[in-house]
């Protein structure tokens, strides 16, 4: 046993791991990871963390590859030009295209739903180079939404707990309703939100905690929570249970960039603004369900008798560290089949991304019909993009990807090869 201190948000916490734990703090936290990492001397990308050989698929809780999941994640993610995540990035974009969005539209709702890991997204080759002409493809800056970024409720975006009482069952994380705003806070309201398109009065706000609404529910609500008096949001962090990272926010208004609160996102995004929402919507989607063994077992609880704040508890063995990045390894370059059925978050995550830009299309008057048959829906998923990225090779998946898309008439994510004829 080890015991140490560390400085987090400006508080001294004592932990008390074991060897295999992982001191780092805040620890970093993925959903749907990058997959594809850029190498700095030009060669073609490798594989950010694949699944180690002698690591099986139906042991997530392995301590010997739950603690090289983590290493790996932590050293090639922090390389210079990074990487981007297949799933958020060229999936979303293909998606978007099949269903309807404009070649133009999809690309800002993918490059957007990269953007809520990153902060930013500009598309590169496969070589790691910028394109040509990325200074007009590169998102504005959302680094308040960033994964790692607890200070601002940017982690909330992508570990998205639930409120359920004590007879409640567990939610289901593989299929989350999205028409459940008692339940699921921050997922249903980023989906108001981002429905409501730009110039709403829909707000953004810190962990999705609105002042009730008409139903009783603290997402859907008119006004951030306390409105100019706002309350603590104080929750806790798996790093290996019962260590855990505390992190505090308050209610109001979602930062966005340094001063830049949610009430200014519109005019700070500019002409893609409702791209944008989407795309912040999708990545939260996909991340709940990438995430859904840690956030099923996490709860909130609302300001009532035990007090005036909102409390999240998400230091539950399901969020811990290890298992958290091998979970991550199952989603790219690995035989899904071989996944427990809660482990096989890549195909659910897509299908769910496929139906809600169906939605999103609907409402926006672009959704193309042929969109809503199984038949077009099966063929880019379950016989396309899910068989693609199955494959272990990072050039041949990327490859693969692309592939999937030029076969039903989508040209090639900026940056990939192009279509052959």
């Amino acid at each position: 046993m080890r015991r140490f201190t560390r400085r987090v948000g400006g508080t001294i916490v004592a932990l008390t791991l074991t060897a295999a734990a992982f001191v780092v703090s805040p620890p970093p936290v993925y959903g749907f990871a990058e997959d594809i990492c850029y190498t700095e001397d030009g060669a073609p990308p490798h594989n950010c963390a694949p699944l180690p050989p002698e690591c099986l698929l139906d042991d997530p809780n392995s301590p010997i590859c739950g603690a090289e999941a983590f290493l790996r994640y932590g050293f090639t993610l922090r390389r210079p030009l990074g990487g981007r995540s297949l799933v958020h990035s060229d999936s979303t974009y293909l998606i978007a295209r099949t269903v309807g969005f404009s070649e133009r539209d999809a690309y800002w709702i993918a490059a957007y739903d990269e953007a809520t890991d990153l902060g930013t997204f500009a598309p590169r080759d496969i070589f790691g180079r910028l394109v040509p002409d990325a200074d007009s493809l590169t998102t504005k800056d959302i680094s308040g939404l960033v994964r790692t970024h607890f200070a601002t409720g940017g982690f909330l975006f992508h570990f998205l707990p639930t409120l359920r009482g004590p007879a409640d069952p567990l939610p289901n994380g593989l299929q989350p309703d999205v028409d459940d705003p008692r339940h699921e806070i921050m997922l249903t309201h980023l989906r108001t939100w981002a429905l409501a398109g730009p110039g709403s009065g829909a707000p953004l706000c810190t962990g999705g905690f609105t002042n009730p609404s008409e139903n009783g529910d603290y997402a859907t609500g008119a006004t951030c929570y306390g409105d100019a008096d706002p309350v603590q949001i104080n929750g806790t962090y798996s790093l290996e249970t019962p260590a855990a990272i505390p992190f505090t926010n308050m209610t109001g208004q979602q930062v966005i960039s340094d001063t830049v609160l949610s009430s200014q996102f519109d005019s700070w995004i500019g002409e893609n603004s409702w791209n944008a929402r989407t795309g912040i919507y999708i990545h939260a989607l996909g991340d709940r369900i990438s995430h859904h063994v840690c956030t099923d077992a996490g709860t909130i609880t609302p300001p009532g008798p035990a007090g005036p704040d909102f409390r999240i508890d998400l230091n539950q063995p399901t969020c811990d560290q290890g298992p958290h990045a091998v979970r991550h390894e199952y989603e790219t370059g690995v035989d899904f089949a071989g996944l427990h059925p809660e482990d096989r978050t890549t195909e659910a995550a897509l299908s769910m991304v496929y139906d809600e830009l169906v939605n999103f299309a609907r409402v926006r008057g672009t959704l193309d019909e042929r969109a809503t048959t199984p038949t077009t829906k099966n063929a880019l998923l379950t016989d396309g993009l899910v068989p693609a990225l199955e494959i272990r090779e990072p050039v041949e998946r990327l490859n693969a990807v692309t592939d999937v898309g030029c076969r039903v008439g989508v040209p090639a994510f900026p940056g990939n090869p192009v279509c052959r004829d």
